[in-house]
């Protein structure tokens, strides 16, 4: 059997089981967190999967068996070159990871399965409570490029550096690289990236955030969302206290290359006098998806707010409309979409002579609403929203994140294929504020000269079929 009969195979096998399994491509990718006209290529075998990680969690979500996992396993080996199709079926090649000697020695395939689906899902179920300046943990295993989870750690929040006398000061981070995944890409290629930090148990007020970095040959995008995070008791709301931060977006780079995505956890004291901590308690970096479809533009529907802050507050500026996608068109024969929009909201809008720390109240109202549209020609053909979100913001908190989600966006086909989108942030009552834009200036490391910008408000969009 050549490699293009068992790619061939391999796509009949997966087709087989999401067919056994009663699923349709929509409910499969939710089930497995990959998008429906990806899993429909491999299914179809347009493609093939990327690494056995991705065809083990389609053949999980369809309640494959163990055989079921043996045999794909085997087929993704030979279409991948990896072994010949003339091999027994009772054995493949494995690292000897009990040795640590690197020779390969043969194993039944459940084993196999075992060993790759735990190289593939590095555990972290231990909690480093070391000093904060313990090196990151290294890069993940070659074989596990899509998925990284971190490893449970402290992490230092230096304090604020004193004012120099023109009343100016830098803030100092703390810049901590939790881990990192890679991918092959080509120049027309789009993937979906994840980096997902909890952290409780704040010593004092600190400034927490989630960035994501990826970098190629002469050129990088940077994702950051951030949440300041208050001391065990400071708070009658748990999640002022023990914060989720989720940093997501398409990853696109245009040219082929190899491109390396690493998570920092950023941290900042807000305290002239001392240092503070907190714990990071779990969290991950994946590429979700590794081929999601472009707009008829060859580029992702994707889109951020610009660097600055656009003032939220009361009349005449109560309404914002950021992050938007004012118009994006995808090609015909997709279903449903997948709508995401992160907002980054600032309590205090800051102006000359205004001072944010002693006014009444001490808190922001406003609600996040986002609005999903599609049209006929230059008429309205089809809306949607995802459930408005009220938000009373405190100033303690200072930055907020709001994440919003509008998972099944249905697309009609009497409609035309073109979209807009965006999130209405609406001011409700209380102190003013804004939606961040992009941030510019960040210190690559703790001390360091050398800067980078970093998107913080966007919205993106993941077709589905089926």
């Amino acid at each position: 059997m050549d490699v293009s009969s068992t790619r061939s195979a391999l796509a009949q096998l997966l087709a087989a089981l999401k067919e056994r399994s009663g699923l349709s491509y929509s409910e499969l990718g939710r089930k497995s967190h990959i998008s429906s006209s990806t899993l429909h290529r491999y299914c179809s075998g347009v493609t093939v999967p990327p690494d056995y990680r991705t065809i083990a969690a389609i053949a999980t979500a369809c309640g494959a068996t163990d055989q079921d996992l043996a045999d794909l396993l085997r087929h993704w080996h030979v279409a991948n070159g990896k072994i010949t199709a003339e091999r027994p079926v009772s054995s493949v090649d494995t690292p000897d990871l009990a040795s640590g000697s690197g020779r390969r020695r043969p194993r039944s395939l459940p084993a196999a399965v075992a060993v790759l689906v735990a190289i593939v899902i590095p555990s972290s179920t231990a909690f480093l409570d070391a000093d904060p300046s313990t090196p990151a943990p290294a890069a993940a295993p070659a074989d596990a490029i899509v998925r990284y989870d971190f490893v449970p750690r402290r992490i230092l929040a230096p304090r604020m550096p004193k004012a120099v006398p023109d009343g100016s000061w830098k803030p100092d981070h703390e810049v901590v690289a939790l881990g990192s995944v890679e991918l092959e890409m080509s120049t027309t290629q789009t993937a979906h990236v994840v980096s997902v930090m909890r952290a409780s148990s704040a010593t004092h007020r600190s400034q927490f955030d989630n960035e994501v970095r990826c970098r190629w040959p002469g050129g990088e995008q940077n994702f950051v969302t951030g949440q300041n995070i208050l001391p065990e008791g400071a708070s009658s709301e748990r999640e002022k206290e023990e914060v989720e931060l989720t940093t997501r977006f398409l990853l696109h780079p245009g040219v082929a290359a190899k491109v390396a995505c690493t998570a920092y956890a950023r941290a900042a004291a807000l305290s002239e006098g001392l240092d503070a901590q907190f714990r990071l308690d779990s969290g991950r970096i994946e590429i979700a998806d590794t081929s999601v479809d472009n707009t008829t533009t060859g580029v992702p529907a994707q889109s951020a707010v610009p660097r600055g802050l656009l003032h939220v507050g009361p009349a005449p500026r109560m309404i914002a409309r950021e992050p938007v996608l004012r118009s994006f068109t995808f090609a015909p024969g997709f279903t449903h979409l997948s709508v995401v929009a992160d907002t980054q909201f600032q309590v205090c809008y800051p102006q000359k002579d205004k001072h944010c720390d002693t006014p009444a109240p001490t808190a922001s109202t406003a609600t996040f609403t986002l609005y999903v549209t599609q049209w006929k020609g230059n008429e309205v053909c089809h809306k949607d929203r995802a459930t408005g979100e009220l938000r009373e913001m405190s100033y303690a908190v200072h930055r907020h994140h709001v994440p919003l989600h509008l998972p099944d966006f249905t697309v009609r086909a009497d409609c035309d294929p073109r979209f807009s989108a965006y999130v209405m942030v609406k001011w409700v009552d209380g102190m003013d504020g804004g939606v961040q834009g992009a941030v510019e200036d960040l210190t690559d490391s703790r001390g360091s000269t050398s800067t980078h910008n970093a998107t913080m408000s966007h919205i993106f969009v993941i077709p589905h079929k089926g």
